[in-house]
Protein backbone atom coordinates (compact mmCIF):
# COMPACT_ATOMS: atom_id res chain seq x y z
CA UNK A 1 0.00 0.00 0.00
CA UNK A 2 1.77 3.05 -1.16
CA UNK A 3 -0.89 5.69 -0.98
CA UNK A 4 -3.64 6.95 1.24
CA UNK A 5 -6.50 6.00 -1.10
CA UNK A 6 -5.49 2.36 -1.14
CA UNK A 7 -5.24 2.40 2.64
CA UNK A 8 -8.75 3.88 3.02
CA UNK A 9 -10.20 1.34 0.57
CA UNK A 10 -8.56 -1.53 2.43
CA UNK A 11 -9.75 -0.16 5.77
CA UNK A 12 -13.33 0.21 4.55
CA UNK A 13 -13.43 -3.22 2.95
CA UNK A 14 -12.10 -4.81 6.14
CA UNK A 15 -14.15 -3.02 8.79
CA UNK A 16 -17.28 -1.58 7.18
CA UNK A 17 -20.46 -3.64 6.81
CA UNK A 18 -20.36 -5.89 3.77
CA UNK A 19 -23.81 -4.72 2.83
CA UNK A 20 -24.49 -1.27 4.29
CA UNK A 21 -28.00 -1.11 2.81
CA UNK A 22 -29.03 -4.39 4.43
CA UNK A 23 -27.42 -3.24 7.68
CA UNK A 24 -29.45 0.00 7.58
CA UNK A 25 -32.64 -1.95 6.79
CA UNK A 26 -32.04 -4.23 9.77
CA UNK A 27 -31.41 -1.28 12.08
CA UNK A 28 -34.57 0.43 10.77
CA UNK A 29 -36.60 -2.73 11.41
CA UNK A 30 -35.44 -2.75 15.05
CA UNK A 31 -35.47 0.99 15.73
CA UNK A 32 -37.50 1.79 18.85
CA UNK A 33 -37.96 5.09 20.62
CA UNK A 34 -37.37 4.58 24.34
CA UNK A 35 -40.08 5.64 26.80
CA UNK A 36 -37.71 8.04 28.55
CA UNK A 37 -36.44 9.56 25.30
CA UNK A 38 -37.68 12.65 23.51
CA UNK A 39 -38.71 12.22 19.90
CA UNK A 40 -35.95 14.31 18.34
CA UNK A 41 -33.32 11.62 18.97
CA UNK A 42 -35.60 8.97 17.44
CA UNK A 43 -36.27 11.14 14.39
CA UNK A 44 -32.56 11.78 13.79
CA UNK A 45 -31.85 8.03 13.84
CA UNK A 46 -34.89 7.31 11.67
CA UNK A 47 -33.89 9.94 9.09
CA UNK A 48 -30.28 8.73 9.02
CA UNK A 49 -31.38 5.14 8.39
CA UNK A 50 -34.01 6.01 5.78
CA UNK A 51 -31.41 7.95 3.82
CA UNK A 52 -29.41 4.70 3.53
CA UNK A 53 -32.16 2.33 2.41
CA UNK A 54 -33.59 1.94 -1.07
CA UNK A 55 -37.02 1.11 -2.38
CA UNK A 56 -39.02 2.08 0.71
CA UNK A 57 -42.11 4.03 -0.24
CA UNK A 58 -44.00 6.47 1.97
CA UNK A 59 -46.31 3.71 3.18
CA UNK A 60 -43.48 1.43 4.30
CA UNK A 61 -41.64 4.29 6.02
CA UNK A 62 -44.91 5.40 7.64
CA UNK A 63 -45.32 1.88 9.06
CA UNK A 64 -41.69 1.73 10.25
CA UNK A 65 -41.91 5.15 11.91
CA UNK A 66 -45.18 4.34 13.70
CA UNK A 67 -43.98 0.89 14.80
CA UNK A 68 -40.97 2.38 16.55
CA UNK A 69 -42.95 4.89 18.60
CA UNK A 70 -43.50 4.28 22.33
CA UNK A 71 -46.96 3.36 23.59
CA UNK A 72 -47.66 6.75 25.19
CA UNK A 73 -47.46 8.37 21.74
CA UNK A 74 -49.32 5.58 19.92
CA UNK A 75 -52.16 5.79 22.48
CA UNK A 76 -52.66 9.49 21.79
CA UNK A 77 -52.50 8.93 18.04
CA UNK A 78 -55.32 6.38 18.37
CA UNK A 79 -57.52 9.04 19.97
CA UNK A 80 -57.09 11.58 17.16
CA UNK A 81 -56.62 9.20 14.24
CA UNK A 82 -53.45 8.09 12.51
CA UNK A 83 -52.42 10.41 9.66
CA UNK A 84 -52.17 8.79 6.24
CA UNK A 85 -48.77 10.14 5.24
CA UNK A 86 -45.36 10.13 6.89
CA UNK A 87 -44.92 13.90 7.16
CA UNK A 88 -48.23 14.34 8.98
CA UNK A 89 -47.47 11.39 11.25
CA UNK A 90 -44.08 12.88 12.16
CA UNK A 91 -45.66 16.24 12.90
CA UNK A 92 -48.39 14.72 15.07
CA UNK A 93 -45.93 12.52 16.96
CA UNK A 94 -43.74 15.56 17.65
CA UNK A 95 -46.72 17.55 18.95
CA UNK A 96 -47.79 14.69 21.22
CA UNK A 97 -44.25 14.22 22.50
CA UNK A 98 -43.84 17.94 23.31
CA UNK A 99 -47.14 17.91 25.21
CA UNK A 100 -46.17 14.70 27.02
CA UNK A 101 -42.90 16.18 28.31
CA UNK A 102 -44.57 19.47 29.26
CA UNK A 103 -47.16 17.60 31.33
CA UNK A 104 -44.50 15.41 32.91
CA UNK A 105 -42.51 18.49 33.91
CA UNK A 106 -45.62 20.17 35.37
CA UNK A 107 -46.40 17.07 37.43
CA UNK A 108 -42.82 16.89 38.72
CA UNK A 109 -42.94 20.59 39.62
CA UNK A 110 -46.30 20.17 41.39
CA UNK A 111 -45.00 17.12 43.29
CA UNK A 112 -41.88 19.00 44.34
CA UNK A 113 -43.93 21.99 45.52
CA UNK A 114 -46.31 19.70 47.41
CA UNK A 115 -43.39 17.88 49.00
CA UNK A 116 -41.79 21.17 50.07
CA UNK A 117 -45.09 22.36 51.58
CA UNK A 118 -45.45 19.06 53.43
CA UNK A 119 -41.93 19.36 54.89
CA UNK A 120 -42.60 22.96 55.93
CA UNK A 121 -45.83 21.94 57.66
CA UNK A 122 -44.03 19.08 59.46
CA UNK A 123 -41.32 21.50 60.58
CA UNK A 124 -43.91 23.97 61.86
CA UNK A 125 -45.79 21.27 63.75
CA UNK A 126 -42.61 19.82 65.19
CA UNK A 127 -41.19 23.12 66.38
CA UNK A 128 -44.45 24.97 67.04
CA UNK A 129 -43.62 27.67 64.47
CA UNK A 130 -46.15 29.55 62.41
Amino acid sequence: MDDWTEFVIELQSTFSPHNPVADAENQLDHLQMKENQQINKYMVKFNRLTSQVRGYGDGALHHQFYSGLPNHIKDKICHVGKPCNLDDLRYLAQEIDVHYWECKEEVQHANKSSEQAHHLLQHQLLFGER
